[in-house]
């Protein structure tokens, strides 16, 4: 019985970390879980739709902002979603300043939330391919 549990535990712990990886780099999970393709395609998507965000002008939310009202907490944490291109975007100002001059701007906030959003489920899928919910 405790070497099924054990195995359990590893089996969550292993899960857990995947989910973690994926969320933190767009493609890492799947990497993870030895799913190098899925992790390549899946995580150049997220990259891919991070970077044209920026290349449109648009601009990363933050948690912490209530200057702009209430959505723009809902926005920050569709942002935060894209784990460390967030956090390193933020870090070196990249995207933070609205660029609302831009036709694209609106567009390229839209990606950079898609962006998080997708993130999200790709470390969800990790997750659960790791835990055996899904094939």
């Amino acid at each position: 019985m405790s070497e099924a549990v054990s195995r359990s535990e590893k089996s969550l712990a292993s899960a857990w970390i995947a989910g973690l990886c994926g969320w933190l780099l767009p493609g890492a999970g799947h990497f993870w879980l030895g799913r190098i393709w899925h992790g390549i395609i899946l995580g150049s998507v997220v990259w891919i739709t991070f970077l044209m965000g920026l290349w449109f002008g648009g601009h990363l939310y933050s948690l912490f902002d209530s200057t702009t009202g209430m959505l723009s907490y809902v926005f920050g944490f569709f942002d935060v979603g894209a784990g460390l291109l967030y956090a390193i975007s933020r870090a070196t100002e990249i995207g933070v300043a609205e660029q609302a001059q831009l036709p694209t701007s609106e567009y390229g906030n839209v990606f950079l939330m898609i962006a998080g959003l997708l993130n999200y489920l790709l470390a969800l899928d990790a997750f659960d391919i790791a835990i055996g919910r899904k094939p």
